[in-house]
């Protein structure tokens, strides 16, 4: 028979006291705010019949989060489910379930018994508003609490924050206790104890960084991971602090300092992780110092990997010696690399070895220009040469006698250091060691084909100092004609 006009519904007044927006309005959700406002319009204009589905649609929100909203209103006795069939709800104003004379109203003795076992918790230190007991008793119900955790939570942070702490900031937290299945007493205790711990630790982690704030969530969420999923301990997260100091300290620093740590070794402890750090530092230096005595740079990571591969063959001194041999001659890593394996596979392996090695070397050398350049021989010493030196060198002849042999096979045909080694072989079994006794003989017993020619008719080249010390060319071309 009677209805409002529709420009009413427009500019007419929906009641809301301020109590409501005092005490419940800042602990709500906007969805369950906009719910509550929506349905005391809807008591005034919708009708009896106005549906879920129906306020779902104006307010822009599913039915579930109708339902979850009018719950959440009820637990805060603003609204009642009067009927079930058909759905109907009862909207109440908070200074009309005050003033009910004797609690007529359902009332939820055990939201009750909650709200005061929170107001024991602050006492006088702080006035808690029923809109963040109504939040606290949400996570009970809501979250799946107990009402006991919650009181512990509740606890744990006004001991860490103090009183004044933020109800909403300590939600996420209920979250994660239920994440965590945290349903008994001692389970909450065993996990505020390690979410204390986490906040312990990340604060001394700012500290060591000489930031004098509290950790954000997201720093916190690092912590915990450095401490639980990757099981570092305490004191290796600290120790690995030292390392920031390297570019600008941050927990993201931090956190990828200890992921490579985490994937070169099984370093967790504090220890261990200082040993670890040690050991690369120590790495590092010698790595570098090989490229210096080579004569090259590079950077930090590839001098490192080249280090490493040449390091399980030869000690770090026979490494610069070999590094220094080849800036000699301004050889590069490939070079160095042929190098160092050659002398492993020949079992140089100490400082020693290789310093006696490199003299007979560059004697045998320096001995063996001086007889190509008088037999007329092209090409530098080959291993094979140096073989036949140290043969020679065992018939204890002297150096006027072997550049006199060498004279001798100037003008063979084919190879003179095989023609050569006739010689010095025959004079040998004859038992000749000096030049004076080759002279008292009638003839040679090998006479080159061809014109002979003195040994004053040939220049001999003069050696600079450079060229009779730096034997690198002829190590690595010998290294590598090893390795095949």
């Amino acid at each position: 028979m009677f209805e409002k006009d529709q420009d009413a519904l427009r500019y007419g007044i929906t009641a809301v006291e301020n109590q409501f927006l005092l005490d419940f309005l800042p602990a709500a959700k906007g969805d369950y705010v906009k719910v509550y406002l929506w349905g005391l319009f809807a008591c005034e204009n919708k009708g009896p019949d106005y549906s879920l589905e129906e306020m779902a649609q104006d307010l822009f929100l599913t039915v579930p989060e109708i339902e979850a909203a009018l719950r959440y209103w009820e637990r805060r006795a603003l609204v009642s489910r009067i009927s079930d069939q058909p759905i109907k709800y009862r909207f109440y104003s908070p200074m009309q379930r005050r003033n009910i004379p004797g609690g007529q109203m359902d009332v939820d003795t055990e939201y009750v018994s909650f709200a005061e076992a929170v107001y024991a918790a602050f006492g006088e230190r702080r006035k808690v508003s029923p809109g963040e007991i109504a939040m606290a008793w949400e996570w009970v119900k809501d979250i799946g609490l107990k009402p006991e955790v919650v009181l512990m939570l509740l606890h744990h942070c006004i001991e860490q924050k103090g009183v004044q702490f933020s109800f909403k900031r300590a939600e996420p937290l209920a979250v994660r206790m239920k994440e965590h299945k945290v349903s008994t007493c001692e389970d909450a205790d065993s996990f505020l104890h390690h979410h204390q711990a986490v906040h312990d630790g990340a604060r001394k982690v700012l500290s060591r960084m000489g930031k004098r704030r509290m950790a954000s969530e997201d720093e916190l969420a690092l912590y915990e991971k450095w401490l639980d999923e990757w099981q570092f301990s305490q004191e290796a997260i600290l120790d690995a602090c030292a390392e920031t100091t390297k570019g600008d300290p941050s927990f993201k620093y931090l956190d990828g300092i200890l992921n490579g740590i985490r994937s070169r070794s099984d370093a967790r402890t504090g220890d261990q992780v200082k040993q670890q750090l040690q050991q690369e530092s120590d790495e590092k230096g010698k790595a570098l110092a090989v490229f210096a005595a080579l004569g090259k740079s590079a950077s930090v990571p590839v001098a490192i990997h080249f280090y490493r591969d040449i390091a399980a063959l030869l000690p770090h001194n026979v490494l610069l010696l070999a590094a220094d041999e080849c800036r000699r001659s301004n050889k590069n890593m490939e070079d160095l690399q042929a190098l160092i394996t050659a002398w492993h596979d020949r079992g140089l392996n100490t400082e020693e070895a290789v310093k006696d090695y490199l003299i007979k070397f560059r004697e045998a050398n320096l001995a063996l220009r001086e007889i190509f350049e008088a037999c007329g021989h092209a090409g530098r010493p080959t291993a094979a040469d140096r073989l036949l030196y140290e043969k020679w060198k065992g018939f204890s002849m002297s150096k006027e006698l072997l550049l006199h042999a060498a004279e001798q096979s100037r003008s063979a045909q084919g190879s003179k250091i095989a023609y050569l080694d006739k010689i010095l072989s025959t004079w040998h079994e004859a038992g000749i060691t000096d030049i004076s006794q080759v002279k008292a003989r009638k003839k040679p017993e090998y006479a080159p084909k061809g014109k002979s020619v003195s040994a004053q008719q040939y220049t001999q080249r003069e050696y600079t100092e450079a060229e009779l010390l730096a034997v690198s060319d002829d190590l690595i071309e010998e290294a590598r004609k090893q390795r095949g």
